[in-house]
């Protein structure tokens, strides 16, 4: 009989209510490059809640198979033990990753997990298990937002809508640190005090101004020159006209292409692009893979250097994933959510 582990599981897709706190099997080494990782904590990310909502479960019958999902995309943790193709990590080791949380794989929503080697890296060693927990995910797509597709330069205006969330936080530094200026949409004092504290130029209340008109007043432009859209849906229709002429849009959320507005991206030159940092698992890419791993020991290595932090709003206990979930649907959250185990 194989050891037990405490974890939370979904056998179909709903609300949060299909969280279920139990008991199931522990991993275990099964391939050369398997690694077993004691998690300590996962973050809790919005494509975790979209994976709640509209993933399926494997039920593959066979040896080894169960007919349920473990969520959870990033974790930290403590190396247990290591297949012998593995070189570069031992026991003991703290690590973090980006990896499963999907319906054919499993992810970190507890107490054990499995993680190839190659996809592992050290976490900071200026932050805590809870603290690193928070980075892997919004720092994974802030990163390809902000470095990889928008190639942010220096003297670059840069508009992040959504500054006080986790893509937005993060993104801010990172333009920050590259040279950029930035302004953020942004309401309420909470939310506006940790972008200013940030570093963030201009603070637009969308509630109450013309965003566009307060972009042109920041810019001299006819927008920003990068725009990072991490709301969506009609916020990405509602961006290409504050972006200026040969400026990019970068969008990370699943949207509808706009009607109309096409033509506005046409006139002005527009450079759009997309962000799904989940790509290479699903599509099985390593060298893709590979490259996300060395994304991450780029962030570890800002984090301890002073360069870049995460706000951490709240933590939840294991059992609590389901509640953690509902405050980040809710909106409730300024930075970011974090499971402790």
């Amino acid at each position: 009989m194989l050891p037990k582990m405490k974890a939370v599981i979904m056998t179909k897709p709903g609300d949060p209510e299909v969280l279920t706190y139990t008991e199931v099997d522990m991993p275990r080494i099964e391939h050369p490059t398997d690694v077993l990782v004691k998690i300590k904590a996962a973050g809790v990310n919005p494509g975790d809640c979209q994976n709640r909502k509209f993933g399926t479960p494997s039920y593959a019958a066979g040896e080894g198979k169960q007919g349920f999902s473990i969520l959870g995309m990033d974790g930290v943790g403590v190396v247990e033990a290591v297949g012998t193709d593995i070189t570069h990590i031992k026991s003991g080791d703290e690590v973090w990753y980006y990896d499963g949380g999907y319906a054919d794989k499993h992810g970190s929503y507890a107490q054990y997990k499995v993680v190839n080697g190659h996809y592992l890296s050290p976490k900071p060693k200026s932050i805590n298990y809870v603290t690193a927990a928070a980075l892997p995910v919004v720092a994974l797509t802030a990163w390809e937002a902000v470095v990889d597709r928008a190639n942010v330069q220096p003297g670059d205006f840069v508009l992040v809508h959504g500054g006080a969330g986790g893509l937005g936080h993060i993104s801010i530094q990172l333009v920050l640190n590259r040279g950029g200026h930035v302004a953020t949409t942004v309401t309420g004092t909470a939310k506006e005090k940790l972008v200013r504290a940030l570093g963030a130029e201009v603070l637009i209340d969308y509630k109450k101004e013309d965003v566009k008109q307060a972009l042109i007043n920041w810019t001299s432009k006819d927008g920003a020159d990068v725009v990072l859209d991490y709301v969506g849906h009609e916020n990405f229709a509602n961006s290409i006209d504050l972006v200026a002429s040969y400026g990019t849009l970068i969008n990370t959320v699943v949207s509808d292409w706009p009607n109309g507005n096409n033509l506005v991206a046409e006139y002005k030159n527009l450079s759009i692009k997309f962000v799904n940092i989940g790509l290479p698992q699903v599509s099985g890419n390593h060298e893709f893979r590979l490259r996300q791993t060395q994304v991450l020991k780029e962030i570890s290595r800002l984090v301890d250097a002073g360069q870049l932090q995460v706000h951490l709003d709240r933590v939840f206990p294991l059992q609590q994933v389901a509640e953690a979930q509902r405050s980040l649907e809710a909106g409730e959250v300024i930075g970011r959510v974090v499971i402790e185990m």
